[in-house]
């Protein structure tokens, strides 16, 4: 079976963006953490959390 044209490249895309948010979450928490911001450091790394069980 295969894709139509462009339906890879596609899915590509969305999976770069997705893995970007969750790297980025991941960096927040641990720059939060270095910082002293406890609270935020533990509300950011859980919503990194979430986003990688979706």
């Amino acid at each position: 079976m295969k894709a139509k044209e462009g339906i890879i490249e596609l899915l590509n895309k969305i999976l770069t963006a997705e893995l970007t948010v969750i790297n980025q979450y991941f960096i927040h928490s641990k720059m939060c953490e270095n910082w002293g911001y406890e609270r935020l450091h533990h509300k950011v790394r859980e919503r990194s959390m979430a986003e990688m069980k979706d």
